[in-house]
């Protein structure tokens, strides 16, 4: 069920001599990150590739010039579409009167914890020249696609990133580094220390052994906004990547394109915290994509240059297959990873307890189409798998979770 990539500093003594090694795990195998990556070992139908990359090499490897390099992976696209542009045998909706009761994983969201005020502000480089994607990007004419509602804006106004739990978000960066591509995605914060994402935002998938790798120098920058980072710039350690993912042929629609990582502490204020402690992080639940509304969070390259957080406020719309679920949406590549998030916001005085302003992930960007029309995107329905490798990288350290 399960891919992991990544070394803590807890492990650098036990692997410092040794230039690779894999340790086994109930449900995963355990690699190393720098050399060139190898091939997954493979236990109970599960695998996992395990990297080490020092915090401060991948803080000092991200340049502003890398900064305004990165570029969206190409957005995934389904391979067979049919005439309204949707995944083949996609299903339509109905709509739905009275909800079916179902079984859920469920974890509560939190705000953050610690106010670091400018100890963790820094400045990544953005400049002017950007807006050129922005200009030759395409754009959205309508709010709807062939019944799919939907409105898409940029976060406003910029003092919003700053309040919780639209910090929870942020912008990606990483390197493929076969290609020696710099990306960008979006995340968001899911636990203390796990960030979660796409898996085709962490991984290479392939049905060929020798083809799957992981990519490198993950860093996490929550509230991104047009190079301004106000709560600092996070370096990952350890990646998990749902099987569904990481050993498909990369087509979608993908039943569990999702992916964890765990983040290093920094010092905040003269004390040692976990990103979470900062940002605060979202709840979660399984089984919820279908007949239900979320709010999109991205940094999509087609709109504002994916220099700023967009937000999309849509219904469920049709059954994408493969344990997916389309939403209209007018973001585009740059949004992949970014979380769908049902009853977004704070409680309201006065609403009953525990029904509002529960900020649940239900759902990651997983896929959507390359033209301009139809507007949508696709995500995976979170189910057993997602709980299965959440709850692993959760006991890999004392307090991830």
């Amino acid at each position: 069920m399960t891919l992991r990539a990544g070394a803590s500093g807890c492990l650098r003594l036990a692997i410092a001599a040794v230039p690779a090694f894999f340790l086994v795990l109930p449900a995963t195998v355990h690699g190393q990150q720098q050399p060139p990556p190898q091939t997954p070992s493979q236990q109970g139908g599960s695998a996992s590739q395990n990297f080490q990359s020092e915090a401060t090499t991948t803080q000092t490897y991200w340049t502003p010039e890398r900064i305004r390099s990165a570029r969206p992976p190409e957005l995934p696209t389904p391979t067979r579409v049919g005439p309204q542009g949707l995944p083949e045998g996609a299903q339509i909706e109905a709509p739905e009167v009275t909800r079916s009761v179902r079984p859920l994983g469920q974890g509560e969201s939190s705000p953050p914890s610690v106010e670091p005020g400018d100890s963790l502000r820094r400045h990544l480089g953005s400049s002017p020249e950007d807006r050129t994607l922005e200009r030759d990007a395409a754009r959205p004419r309508a709010t709807s696609s062939f019944g799919a509602f939907f409105s898409t804006t940029r976060v406003f106004p910029d003092g919003a990133l700053m309040a919780y739990p639209y910090r929870t978000a942020g912008k990606l960066f990483f390197r493929d580094p076969r290609t020696n591509e710099n990306m960008v995605c979006t995340a968001s914060v899911l636990r203390p220390r796990i960030v979660v994402t796409a898996g085709h935002c962490v991984s290479h998938p392939s049905t060929d052994a020798a083809q799957r790798y992981f990519y490198t120098s993950f860093l996490f920058v929550p509230s991104y906004n047009d190079g301004a980072a106000p709560f600092g710039s996070w370096t990952s350690n350890q990646q998990w990547v749902l099987n569904a993912w990481h050993l498909s042929d990369g087509s979608v629609p993908n039943a569990g394109d999702v992916a964890f990582m765990t983040m290093n502490d920094q010092t905040v204020n003269g004390q040692i915290r976990r990103i979470g402690d900062v940002t605060g992080w979202l709840g979660w639940r399984t089984q919820m994509l279908s007949k239900n509304h979320v709010t999109m969070l991205g940094y999509p390259c087609n709109l504002d240059s994916c220099n700023r957080m967009e937000q999309t406020n849509a219904g469920s719309f049709a059954d994408g297959g493969s344990n997916t679920i389309i939403y209209g949406s007018a973001m585009r590549g740059g949004a992949s990873g970014g979380p769908w998030i049902q009853d977004f916001g704070v409680a309201p005085a006065g609403s009953e307890e525990g029904l509002l302003g529960n900020n649940y992930l239900i759902a990651v960007t997983s896929y959507g189409p390359t033209p301009e029309e139809p507007k949508y995107l696709g995500a995976s329905n979170l189910d057993n798998n997602f709980t299965t490798v959440l709850n692993t990288a959760c006991a890999a350290a004392a307090d991830n979770c």
